[in-house]
């Protein structure tokens, strides 16, 4: 039986190179040969401190998102062949992941990428792409109406109309996932969007649709945000996405959203984990929590503001999400240039283990801010 290397944890603290046996594609699934795996800091909470992991998961290869060939369709994929270019999301077992020579991928969860994308580029946009999609039009997550250009009629669910012209706000918007959040949002139709984003960033995220943004360092960035609602004709946020989940970002949009329970509640999409500490891969010594942890209802006691988790794991759940956004709506997008890609750090340098672990290490520094970690797994 063929086989291939794959980049695993094989227990918590230890990542190794081990050898698969390579699948063939299920009836329903997509055989691909990877070029460029990315790796991000869910790969490092994993590594790290297991999360989300049971001890039957080990070997667990890494990576969420992939790029490359395809290798070979099952008996049902009538729509992709071999060699065609392809971007991947890669979950839920370790057959599925990005981080090894061939991986076996649902067909909903491959989109066909143009010869314009390079793949390197094209390897950095399933998971944050997905996972802002599924927060702004999955059923689970803020359900906006789908805007008819991007699917048939018959695909788009029928959801109650909102105001566009309203303001909306993503914190964090400078991160690699923030940076979908803005996108999808403008997709969304969305025309005043306030992005919360080290200043850096700022001139990036209105070439992305932001129209307003503000500084998290700044010590008033709270009365800069309220002032800015208050001058909008709506006077309130009524929706807000946080892909960073931290008390200390959870804590300022609970102040930014409040308002009186005579009003409709204000709607947060937060992307899990939460954490307990400051910073996006969170302190050493502080928690992490796939559901809501103690301080939550604290922090948004009396405040009016509904928290939806978004568990982007959960996408193939949800019909529309599994059956259109990356195999259907992400090829048009590409293709009529309304999606960009993160910036890429593209790791070329050293055996495949040193790159994974180069990379790995840059998200336990903090040393990455608004680009998309890439491994490319030629060796």
């Amino acid at each position: 039986m063929a086989t291939h290397r794959a980049v695993a944890i094989t227990t918590v603290g230890t990542l190794e190179i081990i050898y698969l046996p390579t699948p063939s594609p299920g009836p329903d699934e997509v055989l691909v040969h990877v070029h460029y795996a990315v790796v991000k800091s869910t790969d490092g909470y994993q590594l790290d401190k297991g999360y989300a992991l049971s001890a039957h998961d080990f070997p667990r290869v890494i990576g969420f998102a992939s790029a490359g060939f395809v290798k070979a369709v099952g008996a049902n994929v009538k729509d992709l062949k071999e060699g065609d270019r392809v971007a991947t999301y890669n979950i839920p077992e370790s057959k599925n992941k990005a981080a090894q020579e061939y991986t076996v991928v649902p067909r909903f969860f491959v989109a066909k990428v143009p010869e314009s994308v390079p793949l390197h580029e094209a390897a950095s946009i399933p998971d944050n792409y997905i996972t802002a999609m599924y927060a702004v039009f999955g059923g689970p997550g803020l359900a906006l109406p789908v805007p008819s250009f991007l699917v048939s009629p018959s695909a788009v669910p029928n959801r109650p109309a909102i105001d566009l012209s309203a303001p909306v706000l993503v914190y964090g918007a400078g991160s690699s996932s923030g940076q979908f959040f803005v996108q999808a949002l403008r997709i969304a139709g969305f025309t005043d969007i306030f992005a919360v984003a080290s200043g850096h960033h700022h001139e990036f995220l209105r070439s992305l649709g932001a129209t307003q943004c503000f500084d998290y360092r700044s010590p008033d960035v709270e009365s800069q945000i309220r002032s800015a609602v208050a001058s909008t004709t709506h006077g309130r946020l009524s929706v807000a996405l946080d892909p960073i989940a931290t008390r200390r970002s959870l804590s300022l949009l609970s102040e930014v959203l409040a308002s009186p329970a005579t009003l409709p509640r204000a709607r947060l999409a937060v992307l899990l984990p939460f954490k307990d500490g400051d910073a996006v891969t969170n302190e050493p010594d502080s928690a992490i929590h796939l559901t809501a942890p103690p301080w939550l209802e604290e922090v948004f006691s009396g405040k009016n503001v509904e928290v939806i988790p978004i568990a982007t794991f959960r996408v193939g759940e949800d019909a529309f999400s599994r059956e259109n956004i990356l195999s259907v709506i992400l090829p048009r997008l590409l293709e009529r240039g309304m999606i960009r890609a993160n910036p890429v750090r593209l790791i070329r340098e050293g055996s495949l283990l040193e790159r994974v672990n180069a990379g790995l290490d840059l998200f336990r520094n903090n040393k990455v801010s608004g680009e998309k970690v890439v491994v490319d797994m030629h060796v």
